[in-house]
């Protein structure tokens, strides 16, 4: 794989590169070890005496060590304190107790319920689940439906709301049920013997037409995604020269024959395993 350097600090100093001389470009990265920091330029400029490189032209991304003194820093100046020194209940900013069962309150955070599922074979044996909560749901074998707790208490039958099924479900395909196949003279077309039969044959065609299509060669040109130039001017600009290579190459194992064109990039206009950029220092 190429090696590719960015531009890094290596002489005494900190900082990214700054002052009168030297040029960054637009997403240009810049590494100082010493100091820590990765700078990435924000736009393309020259340093001069009047426009000289200054510290705003990059976006800094510190290391985890000097995260972490900033972060203890601001810390300290903001003079945050501890959970200890805040007061208890559930007003905003106080902190929350767990009740006796080591539980926080429903007005902290909404009971979280998980559905149980019980299968039963009448009303009755409905209302009488007693370990039935909101959010469960009672199956019913003598309806043939399902019904969900809303409320509590159980035994109450308004609680139970049935659960909805779709109306328009597919009972039967032309006729059959279960596992269907169907066949295409069931469909109301010819039989497949005769449906076969044409398509293998081009007794339908005329000579002229067998003639066209004996000359016809299957050309297939693949690609992978990339940019579509609008313009013949906007690809030569684009494209890289020489870069491209293409053979024609012709299979006669289909009827009609097929044209292939192979298409390559000359790997002497690309970077090579071997290869070094080399960003330099400053």
């Amino acid at each position: 794989m190429a090696t590719i350097q960015i531009k890094r600090r290596t002489t005494a100093g900190t900082g990214p590169l700054t002052g009168t001389s030297g040029q960054i470009r637009i997403g240009e990265p810049l590494v100082d070890i010493g100091g820590e920091h990765l700078y990435i330029a924000k736009s393309n400029k020259t340093g001069s005496s009047s426009t000289p490189l200054v510290a705003s032209d990059y976006v800094a991304f510190p290391s985890t060590t000097k995260v972490n003194d900033q972060i203890d820093t601001k810390i300290t100046a903001l003079n945050l304190g501890t959970a200890a020194t805040r007061n208890t209940g559930t007003s905003s900013g106080n902190v929350p107790l767990l009740d006796s069962s080591g539980k926080l309150a429903d007005s902290v955070i909404p009971k979280i319920a998980i559905t149980d599922t019980f299968v039963v074979a009448s009303q009755a044996a409905m209302l009488a689940l007693s370990a039935a909560q909101e959010g469960d749901v009672a199956i019913r074998t003598d309806l043939n439906k399902s019904f969900i707790l809303r409320a509590t208490p159980h035994s109450t039958l308004a609680n139970w709301q049935e659960l909805l099924t779709p109306t328009d479900a597919v009972q039967s395909v032309n006729g059959k049920t279960g596992t269907v196949t169907i066949t295409l003279a069931e469909l109301g077309g010819v039989a497949t013997s005769t449906y076969n039969t044409h398509v293998s044959s081009n007794l339908h065609l005329t000579q002229l037409q067998r003639d066209i299509i004996a000359g016809v060669i299957n050309t297939s040109l693949a690609y992978h995604a990339g940019t579509v130039n609008t313009t013949l001017a906007d690809f030569g600009n684009k494209a890289i020269d020489g870069g491209l290579m293409m053979i024609p190459e012709v299979d006669t194992t289909y009827t009609p024959n097929r044209l292939y064109y192979r298409l390559g990039i000359d790997n002497t206009k690309v970077l090579q395993p071997t290869s070094i950029i080399d960003g330099g220092t400053y």
